[in-house]
């Protein structure tokens, strides 16, 4: 029985609103395996309606999935990427003593001056405009009342429904109790703003030491740690407009780097990011990018963030340059390796022959035609119907580039991601920015691990041959068909050579013997020779048809 019955209800009320067709088949018809019988998804716009009408976990739920193109189709993923919940503000006197808690004291020690009209308000949080005691302005974020109760009775019925949807076949096919423990982890960090603080300085820090953006080109609101916690967020407030507004752009051409000097540094950080550190930003979309008058753009909303540890970052690359390489058979290595079979096998022929085709109908086109994220989006849709299990990490990957390759665009029709990945990509292998020395560091782990476990198992097998219990199999495809093959060639061989004794007596038998009877049996031994000849002729040339 589901936990929050009250809850359940409201959520089935919910969802036979819009669709009671979709939700009917879901309850009355057998799930099948086959594609063609399978209930499908609500129309983009209808699901949207329902995960916002759910409330604020939903529709956060509904941003999540968007970064899971391995998952849903494309129209679904821009749908939920653009979904937003129109939630009213809460008021003041619920927002005021979640703020004194936070502060263990008055309001007026820690602010010279707090307007309590919030300039944003979202399905987490919102966010006041503030100034503190020396005169500085500060945005103030504050968790919106009642929101963490909210994720935790709905993050209970969402795992309670993946795990009985992971008993129906079509379920089966996917880690739905794994999707739904990644999501709802992702929810319940984004709830607790110190993870976004120490996001922030992280990507401060990194965007300081960058060798790949230009100095104050790129930066992030400084965070106010002393007087921040986990249900407010205070950061440096800073003036700018959208970048793809027409005063962002204007700023930006006004520049002394230009339009394509922002997308060059946008794109270096995004190098930085991904294939230096491993630590990104995995939600750059244009509301979350603040221009200065100055040109100088701002990174806000740290809120969703990704990782990469270093093997997994060095083969994201590899594939990377392999899929720009136009080389099917090393992507569907690097695949397999980034993205682990389910319990059956993966078909890598399939895989392999689906990536060719993909590769050959994207680079066809001319590269400035190319969309890379939707050719990425792709990929992962085909390494999940391969039986490929894809990491939540590699879509956070797309997401990034898809709003990194849309921002480019925006700003200059003729962008091309893949021509201007070129350079840095060229620029980090030849600078050898690969974090060498953890990669020696881990070598160095994997050998101390294979010395110690190395007597061990060799001791083990070494037992295993002196207790004669030691069996080795061997499973070789089509030896029935061969061994077939050889039994029909050997009859032919045989009958081939009784053709040839028979004519050979045969002919022996006429030229030496003068008795009628010896030439009478040679004439018949050659005719049957001649008979079984052209049978074993007609036999071979049907068998090289076959």
């Amino acid at each position: 029985m589901l936990s929050g019955s009250s809850r359940a209800l409201e959520i089935v009320r919910v969802v036979s609103q819009h669709q009671w067709d979709y939700l009917r088949s879901l309850l009355s018809t057998p799930w099948a395996t086959d594609q063609d019988q399978q209930p499908s998804l609500p129309a983009p716009e209808v699901l949207c309606r329902v995960l916002t009408e759910l409330g604020p976990v939903f529709v956060k739920v509904g941003q999540l999935l968007s970064t899971r193109p391995d998952l849903l189709p494309d129209a679904y993923i821009r749908a939920l990427a653009r979904l937003q919940s129109a939630v009213p503000a809460a008021p003041w006197s619920e927002v005021e003593p979640r703020l004194l808690e936070q502060l263990n004291g008055p309001l007026e020690e820690a602010f010279a001056s707090f307007d309590q009209t919030p300039v944003a308000a979202g399905s987490i949080g919102q966010i006041y405009r503030a100034e503190r005691p020396d005169g500085r302005a500060v945005a103030v974020k504050v968790l919106r009342p009642g929101i963490e109760r909210q994720v935790e009775e709905d993050g209970q019925l969402l795992r309670q429904v993946a795990a009985l949807a992971a008993q129906t076949p079509l379920g089966s096919r996917y880690d739905l109790p794994g999707l739904a423990d990644q999501l709802m982890s992702a929810l319940e960090g984004e709830i607790d703003f110190r993870s976004e603080a120490r996001h922030t300085q992280r990507l401060a820090e990194l965007l300081q030491r960058s060798s790949f953006v230009g100095d104050g080109t790129l930066r992030v609101p400084r965070v106010f740690a002393e007087i921040s916690g986990q249900r407010m967020l205070v950061l440096e407030w800073l003036d700018g407009d959208p970048i793809l507004s027409e005063a962002g752009r204007a700023a930006l051409r006004d520049s002394p780097n230009g339009l394509d000097g922002a997308t060059s540094h946008l794109l270096g950080a995004f190098v930085e990011q991904f294939f230096v550190e491993g630590f990104f930003d995995a939600d750059p979309h244009p509301g979350n990018l603040m221009v200065a008058p100055d040109g100088t753009i701002t990174l806000l909303d740290l809120g969703m963030v990704g990782s990469f540890d270093p093997r997994t970052r060095t083969l994201v690359l590899d594939l990377v340059l392999a899929l720009i390489n136009e080389d099917p058979a090393r992507a569907t290595d690097l695949l397999v390796q980034l993205a682990p079979p389910r319990e059956d096998a993966v078909d890598r022929r399939r895989l392999r022959r689906q990536l060719d085709q993909l590769i050959r109908s994207n680079f066809a086109k001319p590269l400035h035609q190319l969309n890379f994220a939707l050719f990425l989006a792709d990929l992962l849709q085909i390494a999940n119907a391969c039986g490929l299990l894809v990491p939540g990490n590699l879509g956070l990957f797309v997401k990034a580039v898809t709003n990194l390759e849309g921002v480019g665009r925006d700003l200059n029709p003729d962008f091309c991601f893949t021509e201007a990945m070129k350079p840095l990509v060229t620029r980090l292998m030849a600078r050898a920015l690969l974090l060498p020395q953890q990669r020696v560091l881990q070598f160095g782990l994997d050998l101390r691990s294979l010395v110690l476990e190395s007597p061990r198992q060799l001791s083990g097998l070494l037992q295993r041959f002196s207790g004669d219990d030691l069996v080795f199999a061997f499973q070789l495809q089509g030896l029935e068909r061969l061994l077939g093959n050889l039994d029909v060639l050997s009859r032919r061989i045989a009958l081939a050579i009784l053709v040839a004794s028979l004519l050979l007596s045969a002919t022996v038998m006429a030229t030496q013997s003068e008795l009628q009877l010896l030439r009478q049996l040679s004439e018949g031994l050659f005719i049957a020779a001649n008979v079984l000849g052209v049978w074993l002729v007609v036999s071979l040339m049907r068998s090289g048809r076959r």
